[in-house]
């Protein structure tokens, strides 16, 4: 139970990592290997994926979290996935390694 809180908790600062990184290549520019940056945004989403699965299967991941807690946290962590899944569907197929903006 420990063990996947912890999970839980690193998959999710992980993924927190990958807004900075996304959001930071899309207005600065930050990588110029199209590879490097392609790769990382697919890291970024697979790492993302398990975080829904572990809220909604684990009921007590969090114990001290009431039913809509738990309920606001498997949401946030579904839009997570959306995002995370939507902007590396741009980066591997539209982006060419400059910045947008």
């Amino acid at each position: 139970m420990v063990a996947e809180a912890r999970l839980f908790v690193r998959l999710g600062l992980l993924s927190f990592l990958g807004f900075v990184f996304y959001y930071a290549h899309l207005f600065f520019g930050l990588l110029d290997n199209v590879l490097l940056f392609k790769t990382l945004a697919i890291t970024f989403l697979l790492a993302t994926v398990p975080l829904p699965i572990i809220a909604i299967n684990n009921r007590k991941l969090f114990p001290e979290l009431n039913s809509s807690g738990k309920t606001v946290l498997a949401v946030a962590s579904a839009l997570l996935l959306l995002h995370h899944f939507l902007m590396t569907f741009i980066f591997v197929l539209f982006l060419k390694g400059d910045r947008m903006f």
